[in-house]
């Protein structure tokens, strides 16, 4: 208690005895005993409401802005206690922590890195996909007596990776890519940059890509620094093969197995992370992680529909991530469909980017139809094999079940707003 009202500073205090502290909730519906309820606003929802809920379930008080009718710790602003709270564990914690940066195939890559370093240090990762300011509190919140903290670090919007830096200052740093990505509040892939960079401080370890011309132009004069790359002249140099990835470090050669379910950008950047954080991780160790590696949520997930093979790649996309699934579909052999949705939040560039696709698909043996607003213009560049666009998701579901079962693959893909999972399992039924 004392170490806590020390961190907290607080405004005004209503509790009646002291308390042993098991940890930190901001959920009333999964809060355990012992744990302290921090009851946050958002937009949707104001934690104030479930307090006295949450403190009689877990027994001992809630951190609060407001005075509530059970014990409480009263701040100024609970999301900034969180973040108090959250800095402190990490330092008290003594685990090397790492942040997985970047724009595109960050939570797949994190899940690796944090399982390569399993094989020989106890790891503490994000759960999921939670990477925003309050998803990285809970994971530096869960920390315990690990030796590493993985954290994925994700920014929307001008001023988010500030606020993070602010109460994160990582160890380690993971720098994937910086892509077309949410071009309609920042305006520019360099402003992205930008924003995205503010987490690399001068006492990090950096280990970027250097196939990227952002990163390569920002970090190459940079000391404590290494670079991974398909080809250029990095500290890790990337051969693909058809079925395995050989990357070069100094003098020594190492064979990943390659899957169509990884993209090979995860593989070079998880490896090439964990030999700089962890040093050399066994071979066996090695080939078992990236073999039997199961993506994190509708990621390049595979269900077998009668004699159809369906991929779902429904988390996220960019022209990036698009490229990647359609030349993943393109390998197949048979009948192969590709239905595409809008890719979120370019703004003015949306229509341009999405026929950048369109023209990507050109001559790929790929049927397509698409859906929403902006994926139409993906069709207006295709031309052959383009079967049509649908505003409604009622439309292309009936579209739909009378064709999905009549091709050998179908992917789906599109930003997760789209939702796309949901009109795969209405095709299904």
């Amino acid at each position: 208690m004392k170490e806590l009202l020390k961190i907290l500073n607080p405004v005004k205090l209503q509790i009646s005895d002291e308390h042993k502290i098991s940890g930190f909730s901001i959920d009333s519906r999964t809060i355990k005993k012992g744990e302290v309820f921090v009851a946050l606003r958002g937009g949707r929802f104001d934690g104030h409401g479930f307090v006295c809920d949450a403190v009689r379930k877990s027994g001992v008080f809630a951190i609060v802005e407001k005075p509530v009718k059970c014990q409480y710790v009263l701040v100024e602003s609970t999301l900034e206690a969180l973040k108090r709270l959250s800095a402190y564990n990490l330092k008290r914690s003594k685990a090397k922590s790492i942040a997985v940066v970047g724009s595109v195939g960050k939570t797949t890559t994190k899940e690796l890195l944090a399982n390569l370093l399993s094989c020989r240090f106890k790891v503490c990762k994000s759960f999921a996909n939670e990477n925003n300011i309050v998803g990285v509190c809970k994971t530096l919140l869960r920390l315990k007596s690990e030796d590493f903290c993985v954290v994925e670090v994700g920014i929307n919007k001008p001023g988010e990776m500030k606020d993070v830096a602010g109460f994160f200052k990582p160890d380690g740093i993971l720098f994937l890519n910086v892509s077309q990505v949410h071009l309609e509040f920042f305006g520019s892939v360099k402003s992205v940059f930008e924003e995205k960079r503010k987490i690399v401080h001068d006492g990090a370890l950096l280990v970027y890509n250097g196939d990227n011309s952002l990163l390569v132009d920002a970090f190459k004069e940079r000391g404590n620094s290494f670079c991974f790359s398909f080809g250029k002249d990095c500290d890790f140099k990337a051969t693909k093969a058809d079925d395995f990835l050989a990357v070069d470090f100094k003098r020594d050669r190492t064979k990943l197995p390659v899957r169509d379910e990884i993209n090979p950008l995860s593989m070079l950047a998880s490896f090439s992370a964990a030999y700089v954080f962890g040093r050399k991780i066994d071979e066996d160790c090695l080939n078992r992680v990236y073999r039997d590696f199961e993506p994190v949520g509708y990621r390049m997930k595979e269900i077998v529909l009668g004699s159809t093979l369906v991929i779902l790649d429904c988390y996220n996309a960019n022209t990036d991530s698009m490229k990647y699934a359609i030349d993943v579909l393109s390998k197949y052999e048979g009948m192969k469909l590709a239905v595409l949705g809008d890719m979120l939040e370019l703004g003015v560039y949306s229509e341009q980017l999405h026929r950048e696709v369109g023209r990507y698909l050109k001559g790929k043996g790929i049927d397509v139809v698409t859906v929403g607003e902006a994926a139409k213009f993906i069709g207006d560049e295709m031309k052959k094999g383009f079967l049509g666009h649908f505003a409604e998701r009622l439309d292309i579901v009936d579209f739909l079940r009378d064709k999905v079962r009549k091709y050998d693959v179908v992917l789906f893909k599109a930003s997760r707003g789209m939702r796309l999972e949901e009109i795969f399992e209405a095709v299904k039924r």
